[in-house]
């Protein structure tokens, strides 16, 4: 557990310090743009509060001679604070706080040939870049260009330093943001593990007592996230495990106790036959012969039904016509049904698609179904068959219905079960063996149906399951 506490905790560092170290480096490019960008603006307003006053100078001396004198004379002069000076060669024509010494002038005629350049004097005579031009502001005197004039930044030493002290004091609130974020992060991430693990923790303590075969374990659902989902999965598969071994151990005594009966019957008559207690006549023959009946329904049933619970069952599928089908099963079952005075029908629309089963273990459904309905239904009641396309394409609904005593409502989710009988002295007298109903419930969703029951006290109940059509029907 310790192992990934730390990983949820590098995980959030890193995260947070990538996140910090990108925007940090982001913001950092984008200050010291900036400042280059108001030294580059700053020059390009001078430039353009420079042009009109340089027009001036032109149209006054006629052109561009001694200006590089007039701007030598006059810039230092307005950095150092000065204002208008005296006569009009003079820094008289400079408009008052323009310059200063961290900024040069560059000045050319019409022809983009360089008349001055207070940054470097023998650049006079040569021409200006294009780049220079386009960056230059026009110089212009009766709507007519007469130069242009660019003004470029160049700090000074002092500017230079409290430049890169800006850059050093920027870095330095950086890096400590990114430092306390990282921790504020690693700690962030060590409560949120906490908050996570403890619940896995439990989860992990229940599970193993669960292995070690206790069922009862529950761990509680503090969330509705997937941790919480979790702990809801983990407690709901407890419960269904809890639920099997249930049934294994029921279905265990089940087995012992239906194995028992016969077994101990035949010996007790065997005995009797051997101690003359019992005549050896064919009566008495006949009821060992049905308990040895009974225990060969039992162990093929129980066979079946673990074929069908390991998915191993054997299926022979061919279409199956419902109305000939369900008709042949109820001539088979008319005169038990006439000795009990139970009316049997069948209603299968025609032209209904036949489906697509094993008739073998289709016989065995609809028999299990109706043996069951048979045994349940008093006399003057009624079994029907029916079938409908089913709302489900692909498949059709069947229904056996009858008009017996019904279930009781506390016994339906249990009514598939193995052995599950809510009569136990009922059940023996009619020689079942309880594992009808688990196995046409296996018998149906091995053809790819499923299968429901409804039931109302006194009223009768209703089966109903579906299976596939045949295909192309």
């Amino acid at each position: 557990m310790r192992s990934l506490t730390w990983k949820i905790m590098l995980a959030f560092a890193l995260v947070v310090l990538l996140a910090l170290g990108t925007v940090g480096w982001m913001a950092r490019r984008a200050a010291v743009a900036q400042l280059g960008a108001y030294s580059t603006s700053g020059a390009r307003l001078r430039a353009e509060r420079l042009a009109p006053s340089l027009a001036e100078y032109y149209a006054q001396t006629g052109g561009w001679a001694g200006l590089q004198d007039a701007l030598n004379t006059a810039i230092p002069m307005m950095g150092a604070g000065m204002g208008r000076g005296r006569g009009a060669m003079g820094p008289a024509w400079l408009p008052m706080g323009i310059m200063g010494t961290s900024y040069r002038v560059i000045v050319a005629d019409a022809g983009d040939v360089v008349v001055a350049d207070t940054g470097a004097q023998d650049a006079i005579g040569r021409r200006l870049k294009p780049e220079e031009r386009s960056a230059g502001v026009p110089i212009e005197w009766n709507g007519q260009r007469i130069g242009t004039v660019l003004v470029l930044f160049e700090a000074t030493e002092i500017e230079q330093q409290l430049a890169s002290q800006f850059r050093q004091a920027l870095d330095r609130s950086l890096l400590v943001s990114v430092i306390v974020a990282g921790l504020a992060a690693i700690a962030l991430g060590f409560l949120l593990a906490r908050q996570i693990l403890a619940p896995l923790r439990h989860l992990r303590q229940a599970a193993v007592r669960v292995a070690a075969g206790d069922f009862s374990q529950r761990v509680q659902v503090a969330s509705h996230d997937e941790v919480g989902d979790l702990a809801h999965t983990f407690n709901t598969m407890a419960e269904a495990l809890g639920r099997q071994e249930e049934l294994r151990r029921q279905f265990i005594a089940d087995v012992s106790h239906e194995l028992r009966t016969p077994l101990a019957i035949i010996q007790a008559h065997l005995e009797a036959f051997l101690d003359d207690v019992y005549p050896l006549t064919k009566e008495n023959i006949a009821n060992v012969l049905d308990e040895v009946m009974l225990l060969g329904r039992l162990t093929e049933d129980l066979r079946q039904l673990a074929l069908a619970e390991a998915g191993q069952l054997s299926l022979q599928r061919e279409p199956v016509d419902l109305a000939a089908f369900t008709a042949s099963i109820l001539a088979g079952l008319a005169p038990q049904a006439q000795e009990r005075g139970i009316a049997l029908q069948a209603d299968v629309p025609e032209g209904l698609s036949p489906v697509y089963a094993d008739p073998q273990r289709l016989s065995q459904i609809f028999h299990n179904l109706l043996s069951n309905a048979l045994r349940h239904t008093p006399a003057g009641g009624r079994i029907e068959i029916r079938a409908r396309p089913a709302p489900q394409a692909g498949y059709i609904a069947i229904q056996v219905a009858d008009t017996g005593s019904g279930i009781p409502p506390e016994e339906l989710s249990h009514i598939f079960e193995r052995f599950y009988r809510g009569d136990r002295s009922e059940r023996r007298a009619y020689g079942g063996t309880g594992l009808g109903l688990a196995i046409v419930k296996h018998l149906i969703e091995a053809h790819g149906g499923q299968i429901s029951v409804q039931s109302r006290p006194g009223e009768g109940t209703t089966f109903a399951f579906t299976l596939p059509a045949a295909p192309g029907s």
